[in-house]
Formats: C-alpha cells, sequence, structure tokens
C-alpha cells in the first residue's frame, strides 16, 4: 500500500497534469494491485481456516478410532463371559460322555467356541495395542530353538494334511529380546495360513538365519526368520494391503477370503511392538513368504520393555495370546478322505465340498443316514472326486481355497461326464449380488449360512426327485433324442444342453455300432471317452438306464421300426440289429414290447 500511494503522489507533481490517460492507467494499476492484495489476504484466510477444518476432523477421527476402541474391547469382554459359561460346562460333558460319538460331538463344539473365542481375543489385542495398554515383556531368547519347537507343534497337521515341513537356520544359536507369547502368537499366526493355503504334497519351510539390514543411513543387525510356503500365493497389487486391518480378498473372487482380516494385522502390529519389521512377497500361484526382521541387543528397547522375570507373570494381553495357541492344539480328528467309502446301492450319493473339517463333519452326520457320502476338503478335489465318481447331487461351500464353489461348478456344468449333477452351493454372505452370481455358474439352489438342516435335507430331497422324475420320462424315449424338448417342457425343468446332446451322442454312438455283435459297453465307454464307472453313473442319473439296458434298448427299438416296415423278416432283423441268436433276439423282444417278434405290427 505504501508503493502505491508513493506513487500516486509522484503522480500528482507531474508537470503533465492534464493527461487524463495518465490518470487512467493508475487507476486500473492501483485496482489491480488492490485485487490481488485482497486475493493474498482471501487465500490466507482460505488456508488457515483450511488448517483448522483438519485439525477439527483430525480430532473427530481421533475421538472416534478412541470409540471404535472401546467399542471393540467392550463388546468382545462382553462376549467372553458367555464363552467361558459355554466352555466350562462343555469341559465337565465331554469329561462325563460314555458315549464315543457324543464326545467328539462335544469336543466338536468345544474347536468352535475356541474359534469364536480366538477372534474375540484379536479383537480385544488389537483394542489394547491401538490405546497403547499392552505391554512388550521380552527377555533375552535362543530364537532357533523356539522357531523349531513352534514348528514341530505343527507336525501333526502337517501329517495330516500330507504337507512337508522343513527347519533351517544359519547357526544353532541366535539370542534376540523377545516376549516370548507374542511371538509364539506371531509364528502361530503366519504358520496357520500357510497350513490352510497349501495343498495335500506341498512344503512349508521355515527359516532362521542373522542378517544386517540398512534403514536409511543405519545399519541394523539383526535375525531374519522366513516362512515360505508351496500354497495358492496372493496376486501382485494385493501385497501392499494384506497387513491392513479387516483387509480381505475382493468379494466376488472368493478363493482366499477365508479370515477375518485380523490376524495378518495383529501379527504387523506385534513385530513393530518389537521394534521389529515384517514384509511379504507372494505370486498368484507361486507360494508366499513372509519375512520378520528383529533386531540383536537391547539398546532399540527402553527399560519398562525389558522383564525382569524369568516367567511370564502375564498381563491381560498375553492371556488372550496365550488363550490363541490352545486353539492350534485343539484340531479336529484326522479325517482321511482319500479312504474307501462304503457304498450301499440302494442310497443316493452325495458329494460333500467343505475345507472346513468340523463343518463337513456337521453336514455328514446330518445326511449319512439317508445317503452315501463322499467328501473332499476344497474345490479342485472336489471337481476330481465329482469326475471319478459322478454322485447324484454336490452340496459345497462358496468360499474355499484353491477353486471356490463357484469355479467347481462352472468346470463341472462344463464337463458332459458330471453337467447333470445338482450343486447346492453354501455361503456366510447373503447379499443377492453373490447369490445371483453363484446361480449364473450353474449351481441348481442356494443356501446361506447358517442354515436349518432339515431345509437342507428337503432341498436335496427335492432336486434328487426332480432328477428321478425326468430320468422315468427319460428312459421311455430312449433313443428318441428329438422327443427331450417335449420331455423338458412337460416336467418344467430342463436338462442342460450338454446333457441332451450327451445323450445324442450316445444313441449315434449305438446306432453307428448297432449291427456290430461285440458292441459292448467297453466299446461305448472307449467312444464316449469316460470310464466304465463314469458311463455307468452318468447314464443312470439321466435316463435310469445302465449302459448295456441303453444298448438293448435302442437295439430293441431299431428292431420293432424294422419289424413294422416289413421289408425284412424276424432272421435278418436279430442280424441287422447285432444279435446272432433267434432265440435271443425273441426272448428279449418280448420282454420289451410284451409280444413275440412275429406278431409285432
Amino acid at each position: 500500500m505504501t508503493f502505491v500511494l508513493s506513487l500516486f503522489n509522484f503522480s500528482i507533481n507531474l508537470s503533465f497534469v492534464d493527461s487524463w490517460w495518465l490518470y487512467l492507467i493508475l487507476a486500473i494499476l492501483i485496482s489491480l494491485l488492490l485485487y490481488y492484495y485482497r486475493k493474498i489476504e482471501l487465500n490466507k484466510i482460505a488456508n488457515r481456516q483450511e488448517i483448522e477444518l483438519k485439525r477439527i476432523q483430525a480430532e473427530k477421527l481421533a475421538e472416534i478410532n478412541i470409540e471404535k476402541s472401546k467399542f471393540f474391547s467392550n463388546v468382545s469382554h462382553e462376549f467372553k463371559t458367555p464363552l467361558t459359561l459355554i466352555l466350562g460346562p462343555l469341559e465337565r460333558l465331554i469329561e462325563n460322555a460314555k458315549e464315543e460319538e457324543q464326545k467328539e460331538e462335544l469336543k466338536k463344539v468345544r474347536r468352535n467356541a475356541r474359534r469364536m473365542q480366538t477372534l474375540v481375543n484379536q479383537l480385544l489385542s488389537l483394542s489394547k495395542l491401538e490405546s497403547g495398554k499392552m505391554r512388550l515383556k521380552s527377555r533375552p531368547e535362543n530364537i532357533v530353538k523356539l522357531s523349531r519347537l513352534f514348528l514341530q507343534s505343527f507336525q501333526s497337521m502337517a501329517d495330516d494334511k500330507g504337507i512337508k515341513i522343513e527347519f533351517e537356520s544359519d547357526a544353532e544359536e541366535h539370542i534376540v529380546y523377545i516376549d516370548t507369547l507374542k511371538i509364539e502368537k506371531v509364528t502361530n499366526n503366519l504358520l496357520s495360513n500357510a497350513f490352510k493355503y497349501t495343498e495335500r504334497g506341498g512344503k512349508i519351510k521355515l527359516s532362521v538365519q542373522s542378517l544386517t539390514k540398512s534403514e536409511g543411513a543405519d545399519l541394523k543387525e539383526g535375525v531374519e526368520i522366513k516362512f515360505c510356503d508351496s500354497g495358492i500365493g496372493i496376486s501382485k497389487e494385493k501385497i501392499p494391503f494384506v497387513f491392513d486391518r479387516f483387509y480381505q480378498v475382493d468379494e466376488l473372487q472368493m478363493k482366499t477370503n477365508l479370515g477375518t482380516g485380523i490376524g495378518l494385522a495383529l501379527t504387523k502390529e506385534l513385530i513393530e511392538l518389537h521394534h521389529g519389521s515384517i514384509k511379504a512377497e507372494s505370486e498368484s500361484g507361486k507360494g508366499s513368504t513372509f519375512s520378520i526382521f528383529l533386531p540383536f541387543g537391547r539398546e532399540h528397547l527402553q527399560d519398562n520393555e525389558i522383564s525382569s522375570s524369568v516367567n511370564h507373570s502375564s498381563d491381560e494381553g498375553d492371556e488372550l495370546l496365550n488363550d490363541d495357541y490352545l486353539f492350534v492344539q485343539d484340531v479336529a480328528p484326522n479325517l482321511d478322505l482319500g479312504k474307501e467309502t462304503h457304498i450301499d446301492n440302494e442310497l443316493d450319493l452325495i458329494l460333500i465340498v467343505e475345507d472346513n473339517d468340523d463343518m463337513r463333519s456337521y453336514i455328514k452326520s446330518y445326511l449319512s443316514p439317508s445317503y452315501n457320502i463322499i467328501e473332499a476338503a476344497n474345490g479342485k478335489e472336489g471337481a476330481e472326486k465329482a469326475i471319478e465318481l459322478v454322485p447324484d447331487l454336490i452340496v459345497s461351500d462358496l468360499m474355499m481355497p484353491f477353486v471356490d464353489g463357484n469355479e467347481m461348478t462352472m468346470r463341472l456344468k462344463a464337463d458332459e461326464r458330471t453337467s447333470h449333477i445338482p450343486i447346492i452351493l453354501l455361503t456366510a454372505r447373503s447379499s443377492m449380488e453373490i447369490k445371483l452370481k453363484g446361480l449364473e455358474t450353474g449351481a441348481d439352489d442356494f443356501l446361506t449360512k447358517p442354515f436349518d438342516s432339515n431345509e437342507l435335507l428337503i432341498r436335496i430331497k427335492n432336486l434328487i426327485e426332480q432328477r428321478k422324475n425326468l430320468r422315468i420320462l427319460l428312459s421311455s424315449h430312449i433313443g428318441n433324442a428329438s422327443q427331450i424338448k417335449l420331455i423338458n417342457e412337460s416336467t418344467g425343468k430342463k436338462n442342460s444342453k450338454l446333457d441332451e446332446l450327451f445323450i445324442e451322442k450316445v444313441s449315434s454312438i449305438v446306432a453307428k455300432h448297432m449291427s456290430d455283435p461285440e458292441m459292448s459297453v467297453e466299446m461305448l465307454s472307449t467312444e464316449m471317452a469316460m470310464s466304465r464307472v463314469q458311463l455307468h453313473r452318468k447314464l443312470k442319473s439321466l435316463t435310469d438306464h445302465s449302459p448295456s439296458d441303453l444298448i438293448r434298448d435302442i437295439r430293441m427299438l431299431k428292431a420293432a421300426e424294422l419289424l413294422k416296415e416289413r421289408e425284412l423278416n424276424v432272421t435278418q432283423v436279430s442280424y441287422e440289429i447285432g444279435i446272432s441268436s433267434l432265440s435271443n433276439f425273441a426272448k428279449t423282444f418280448k420282454e420289451k414290447f410284451g409280444v413275440n417278434p412275429s406278431e409285432y405290427h
């Protein structure tokens, strides 16, 4: 402003007072200067307001986080009381149970109550970490020895799942300051994830080695613990988010969305509580590696982070972490899914595909009195067993590792060996979008967990009855594929196009080789590129005919057609359809049509 006034005073003293245009230029210049001055002042005010608004928002966000932590803590504590009242009486019931079957059912309840307890404990642990109430109580420990012991505790699980585990270290001893219970929790989380997403026959490796790590201008010496698995892996674009709280893989993919998004977030914060770091490396289909770095020495620790006691006089946080370890030990009984299953030929065969052992056992307990049951632990195994054994119906979970329920359904519905099999999908997600996606893949029905077991039984019964009614109609029109459309319309239950093509293909192969007396089930199965078992179960399911019955009936239908034309005699008709024995032809024809060939018109 001083500059503007000086300029104005100078202009008055000019000799060119009568130069009106000079005053105009000065007026414009002053206006511009005032405009920009005002704009700068307004920007300053806006910046101050924006800073104040951000401060208020930050305070509100901090308040919301505090309230959220209080909420999680309060709700989690409220869960602990009923869980205690469930687990306490359960222990007594298990001890007093006289029947082994009843004891196993009660153990199943206990395992899942402890699983819920684990989730509650994880929420409480996150709440404690966020509020700064969880304390580090570290002591110098041999991390090599501890890591080996932690891995060995998973040996029985490895044996059950057919997974090879390995331990490797560059020395017998590496001393680091750690809180043993918290590092035990970290190890259990990472190993549990590795086992969850590694297929039978895969490998899990835990290695410990010394390492010098650069952090900016500093070099830190410490120990690196690596957890490597040959599992399904994580896509590279999702790696940056795996340690975020409550993060899960895209809901629509459903392949690895099996957890709560708490475990890895808690793992990261526990490691950072030790002033260490954790990183993940992975690629879809190529396994995962989680690497933990813990610094040597105690310079990075405060005095209150070092415990002088030999025993952990655990505070509430340690107690919670210890509870989780109990859950790892209480695993479901070893279920050998590859063993021979006794099949009652009078009962329909149902395949249960579910990665949770207890859920699979629960469904089986309700279905086994009325059906033959075979089991699979994931979609990949389920698809293989469905193709091999051709069940009458499949009950499958939607969210599974390796291959999820949607992908398994698409594979089976696109395969002519299994396209006819009704599939019921089960899921804990109730959104309409997920249901529609499941039905679009070809699933015949959809149930949301938790479901009523009686409802599941009724839906299974209805689907199998519909298939049986369709078989009865198809069996009366075998050899006449053109009538399949009419059958579909009359039943209101349409066969898939793939099933219609399958029946037409079988009929055409039989017609092609009809005059060959050597035509057999083996020849038909070879032409169809299927095993005898697959062909038998597929035809039985669609037409209620075995392959040999089908060949016989198509021959008899052709014989009836030739006899009606009256161009060939009975003996010529017999040879024309590949039956060299006239007596066998006459007997079979009479069984089919109720009259001798010579009497048929």
